[in-house]
Formats: structure tokens, sequence, C-alpha cells
């Protein structure tokens, strides 16, 4: 299992290598040379980006949705990581989705609730709506007396976002439909 850590020295380089690119694309016409440059740069990423994106490649993943234990420590690893590059939406989300419906032990378990409760310091983005759809499947009771405690400040100020997350997280652990509902008024008021 790697580290948070290394997970996130990973996220920079896909970050550097993507970067690289977008900085010679702008000038890959202007010569064969430097069309060679960002077609270089290009393969790069292309051959590092399974090994650096998620801690054992595709491979890795393949075993998460098998329901292996150390795949599925490495999925909970990379959650709580939660690191920013291309495509990391979309795999957080996944990963959210598949591991709402596996069996987990206790340890990565109460590692979810951290790496959940730690969505509601962080602005809304796609995977925050996976992860509210999985904590009712994953969460225990302490879960959600802490997402409560976060939510009170609402009555106090309706701007408050971390309050806002926490009640919008709520809702879906309700029930479905109010989780729906929420998620409806939410983009409505946006």
């Amino acid at each position: 299992m790697q580290s948070l850590e290394c997970i996130q020295q990973n996220s920079l380089a896909i970050n550097h290598l993507l970067a690289r690119i977008n900085a010679l694309a702008s000038e890959r016409h202007a010569s064969p040379g430097q069309r060679a440059a960002w077609q270089a740069a290009c393969e790069d990423f292309y051959t590092r980006y399974d090994r650096l994106c998620f801690p054992g490649g595709a491979a890795m993943l393949e075993r998460v949705r098998g329901g292996d234990p150390a795949a599925i420590d490495a999925a909970v690893q990379f959650l709580l990581a939660d690191p920013y590059h291309f495509r990391s939406g979309y795999l957080k989300e996944r990963l959210w989705r598949w591991l709402a419906r596996l069996p987990l032990a206790a340890g990565a378990r109460a590692r979810l609730e951290r790496a959940a409760l730690a969505y509601l310091d962080r602005r809304i983005c796609r995977e925050f709506w996976a992860m509210c759809k999985a904590m009712p499947r994953i969460a225990g009771a302490g879960f959600w007396r802490a997402a409560a405690a976060q939510a009170l400040p609402a009555a106090a100020d309706a701007r408050d976002p971390v309050a806002r997350r926490a009640t919008l997280l709520l809702a879906h652990g309700a029930s479905v439909h109010a989780g729906a509902l929420a998620r409806q008024r939410f983009y409505q008021s946006c």
C-alpha cells in the first residue's frame, strides 16, 4: 500500500507531465522539432499515467471491483489522499460507488468515514455526490453524529459552506429521495 505522500507525489507528477504537454502544444506547429518534442511529451504522459494515477494501476482497479482486500485498502488510501490530477474526479467517483457495494473491514470503514468528513471542508465537485450516496451503506452512527455536528451552524448562518455540505450529506443519509431533492435544490440555488 502506498503512503498518502507517495500518492500526492504521483499526482503532482501527472500534473507536471500534463503541463509540459500543454506548454508544448501551442508551439507544435512551428517546426518539426517542436512537434517531435510535443509528441515525446504525450508519449511520456501516456506511458507513465497508468502507473501514476492509482496505486497499482489499472490492474489494481480491477481487483477493487473484485473485492480483493489489498486492492480495497489501496482504494481507501487513494480516497484519503484525495489527489487532484487528470481524471482523478472520475476515478474517485467510481471508487465511492464500488466501495459502497463491497464488504469492508472495520478499519477500512473508519478510514472512509474520515475521508468523507474531509469532503465537507472542500468545495463540491463530482465525487462529492458519489460519496453522499455511498455513505449510508458504509457509515456508522458515529459518522452521522459528526456530520450532524458540522451541519448545526446552518441554522445560525445559511451561507456557511461546511454546514451546507454537511446538510446535503445528511439528506442523502436520510433517504435516496431526500438526497435527490436536496441535490436538485442545491443546483437550483446555484
